[in-house]
């Protein structure tokens, strides 16, 4: 048996792309333009998934499924600054994975409850990070880290009063 190609109703395509009804019919309407042609079923529109992830890439766009990489590993988190980022980037990996503190500790072999002390870290609780436990935390969550140059920001330079250069 032939498994089932995915579709998608109109309110999910009209989401998909951020448009409303009448842009929706419009493009339809326009042959021009290529849009895929939607099944009708009891006056509601449904859409093949391929046929939309063909027409976008027809017209230049970037497919979600097009993962940006680093030496060909994906990219897991946005870039990272400061501490306070690092650690919501490492919650939202640890929530991506499907894990809770406790199945991290077990995981990354640290002691109990310390994925959440880390995670925590500006509470009275809390605990920051130290040499041991961050390759611990990194294992854990099947991550590392790549270090890349960012665009510098043109320093502001600094003028001397006449009376301080004096």
């Amino acid at each position: 048996m032939k498994a089932m190609e995915p579709y998608l109703g109109s309110g999910e395509v009209m989401e998909r792309y951020r448009i409303s009804t009448r842009t929706l019919h419009r493009w339809m309407k326009n042959q021009a333009l290529g849009f895929p042609k939607p099944f009708r079923i009891n006056r509601r529109f449904y859409f093949k998934v391929a046929d939309l992830d063909r027409w976008e890439a027809s017209r230049g766009a970037v497919s979600e499924k097009q993962v940006e990489t680093v030496k060909g590993l994906p990219i897991v988190s946005d870039v990272i600054q400061d501490y306070a980022g690092f650690v919501k980037a490492m919650v939202a990996r640890r929530r991506e994975l499907g894990l809770s503190c406790m199945e991290l500790d077990l995981r990354a072999g640290m002691q109990e409850s310390y994925a959440n002390k880390l995670e925590n870290w500006p509470k009275a609780y809390g605990r920051g990070i130290g040499p041991e436990i961050f390759p611990l935390w990194l294992g854990g969550l099947k991550v590392g880290i790549i270090l890349v140059d960012l665009p510098r920001r043109p320093r502001k330079r600094r003028t001397l009063d006449a009376s301080v250069a004096a």
